[in-house]
């Protein structure tokens, strides 16, 4: 690990540029602790800050199942009766998601911030060259847990937790009203808390405790001291996404994946090289049998110039077939059987006339057969013959011919 700054960031910054802040060493205990300006600020590896005050809001909406990428325009949808401005004009981060209770919807916690504002502090801090990995709101980080309320007080700003999952920023000078409404509250609910645990910052003067056990009717017992860094830890919600995205993290992400994209790259190396080889053999190979065909072909007919080994012995074959009185492949009766066998048992009924001339063979089909006709060219082609389909008005002809010699 790193050095960390963390920073305690109220409404009022950067009109009053000091802050609260503590030096986190490699073991993630402080080295230094101050209240300070940016330019007495140490040094650190990385900033975080915590945003302290009513900066943020910290909601549950109840939402129904939904996919990842629809889930940012319900949230919004379910926030537009519960906030002042226009969601549009807020930026969303999503705490956490559990469960509703009815089977059919989850609560999803949402951390509301105004996005101008979020803008504003970035680019002050880009600017003092202190950009943070990480932004956290202390509505989330404060003191919470299951024994009761935690009220956490520093300085001007305090912060109630109710429970792990909920937060609310109040102002100090209150307190003592608005935690006995929210007491009454709760109680008729029948939700009132065992206790309220009161968490001082050190310096702070917290509330009268006799005083505000006798307004809210609670046990109020001091807790241990409130450290504002202390719940500044990986699991509270970072608003540094979608367009807040720092460019450290997307390096961090590219820094992690570099070892994958290096085995991705290997592989495709060795997948290109092989079938690179593959290639190289096929064509050794195919040189290897041209060389076998023309060997054989001069051996065969020693006084004709070899051009087109196969083609030639084809014409040879044809010629000795003719003196004999046999079919030649390139017949009528040959081509059409090569047809009827590449049409299948579209074939049946499905030629309506034939003409035969000078090799030519001039098939008119009809039905299945006519429909089929313009796919069996690679078909045919395999075979040594060439196929052109043309239409003439309604009728469709297939007319074949074998690969003559060039």
């Amino acid at each position: 690990m790193t050095t960390r700054l963390l920073l305690a960031l109220d409404e009022h910054w950067p009109a009053e540029p000091a802050c609260p802040w503590v030096l986190l060493g490699p073991d993630g205990q402080p080295t230094a602790e101050g209240h300070s300006e940016p330019r007495h600020w140490p040094a650190a590896a990385e900033v975080e800050v915590v945003l302290t005050g009513a900066q943020c809001l910290w909601l549950e909406v109840p939402l129904p199942g939904a996919a990842r990428r629809d889930l940012p325009r319900l949230i919004a949808y379910a926030l537009e009766d519960r906030l002042l401005k226009d969601p549009d004009t807020q930026h969303l981060t999503v705490s956490h998601r559990r469960p509703a209770g009815d089977g059919e919807r989850d609560l999803v916690g949402v951390l509301v911030i105004a996005r101008e504002r979020l803008r504003s502090l970035l680019a002050q801090l880009a600017a003092l060259g202190r950009s943070p990995r990480r932004v956290v709101a202390a509505v989330q980080t404060a003191p919470a847990g299951p024994e009761g309320w935690h009220l956490a007080v520093a300085g001007p700003d305090a912060v109630l937790r109710s429970a792990v999952t909920t937060g609310v920023a109040l102002d100090a000078d209150l307190l003592i009203p608005l935690l006995a409404q929210q007491a009454a509250t709760a109680r008729a609910a029948n939700q009132a808390p065992d206790a309220l645990l009161v968490h001082l910052a050190p310096g702070s003067s917290g509330p009268d405790t006799a005083a505000l056990a006798r307004e809210t009717g609670l046990p109020v017992s001091v807790a241990e001291p409130y450290r504002w860094w202390a719940g500044a830890d990986r699991h509270a919600a970072s608003l540094l996404h979608g367009e807040f995205a720092s460019r450290e993290q997307g390096a961090a992400w590219l820094t992690r994946l570099r070892p994958a994209a290096l085995l991705a790259a290997a592989a495709l190396g060795v997948w290109l090289l092989a079938n690179v080889g593959e290639v190289l053999w096929l064509r050794h190979s195919l040189d290897g049998v041209q060389t076998r065909i023309a060997r054989v072909y001069a051996t065969t007919f020693p006084n004709t110039p070899v051009v087109a080994p196969a083609a030639q012995m084809r014409q040879q074959l044809n010629q000795e077939r003719a003196r004999h009185s046999l079919l030649r492949d390139d017949d009528a009766l040959a081509l059409l059987a090569q047809a009827a066998d590449a049409l299948g048992t579209d074939a049946l009924d499905g030629v309506a006339a034939l003409r035969y001339e000078d090799g030519r063979l001039d098939l008119s089909l009809q039905g299945p057969a006519a429909a089929r006709a313009p796919a069996l060219g690679g078909l045919l082609a395999a075979r040594g013959l060439l196929a052109d389909v043309r239409r003439d008005g309604n009728a469709t002809h297939l007319v074949l011919r074998r690969e003559s010699l060039q």
